[in-house]
């Protein structure tokens, strides 16, 4: 099976635009009854343009999905590269909490096709992996500006992040309530506390 290049390498207004119907047509029909002919009308072109970028529906699947899952790595980011903890812990509470329906749809419909196709499960996790690189790259930024305690695993932190995200992919498909803002982001701090490096000794006084 060919590797479908992705979004990112081959991005114009066109392509946007199916990607996009494809996530919507994805998310309201789910991904076996999604058909191409529903997605080409839903962006207002026939099939053509289409299977003039990718083989199939599955290929139009996973760049609708890198779509998806880059966004949720720049929602981690939109505290920007000079804010401070305090600002990257709000950005990643208010992302948690505060998360795209039609992604998380997504998302889950990726899962479940994955869980049943092998072929599919390949290209899905390669995917996955991709985004975790740009996480990790985050994680590793902050053990070098010393956000990030040095001594914990850039592997561990990504795997938790990865956990509560697609946790809570799960509990948004059978609408489970979660916690209040401020009690969460509260949880969270505390978390992220937890793996800030540990305060410099102070110099002892020196006495006269």
């Amino acid at each position: 099976m060919v590797q479908p290049l992705g979004p990112r390498a081959r991005s114009d207004e066109l392509t946007d635009r199916l990607l996009q119907a494809a996530i919507e047509v994805f998310t309201d029909r789910g991904i076996e009854k999604a058909g191409v002919a529903a997605i080409a009308r839903r962006a207002g072109v026939t099939t053509g343009a289409i299977y003039s970028r990718w083989e199939g529906k599955q290929e139009l699947l996973l760049d609708a999905l890198d779509v998806v899952l880059v966004q949720q790595v720049a929602d981690l980011l939109a505290a920007g590269p000079q804010a401070s903890a305090a600002d990257v812990l709000e950005s990643l509470g208010a992302h948690l909490l505060d998360r795209e329906a039609a992604s998380d749809a997504l998302l889950l419909e990726a899962m479940v096709t994955a869980r049943r196709d092998p072929d599919f499960r390949e290209l899905f996790n390669a995917r996955v992996r991709d985004e975790e690189g740009h996480l990790a790259l985050l994680i590793d930024n902050g053990k070098e500006a010393g956000i990030v305690d040095p001594a914990l695993s850039t592997a561990a932190i990504v795997t938790l992040c990865q956990a509560i995200s697609f946790g809570f992919v799960v509990m948004g498909a059978i609408d489970k309530s979660t916690a209040p803002a401020d009690e969460w982001n509260a949880v969270i701090h505390r978390l992220i506390s937890a793996a800030l490096p540990a305060p410099a000794p102070k110099p002892a006084a020196v006495r006269g």
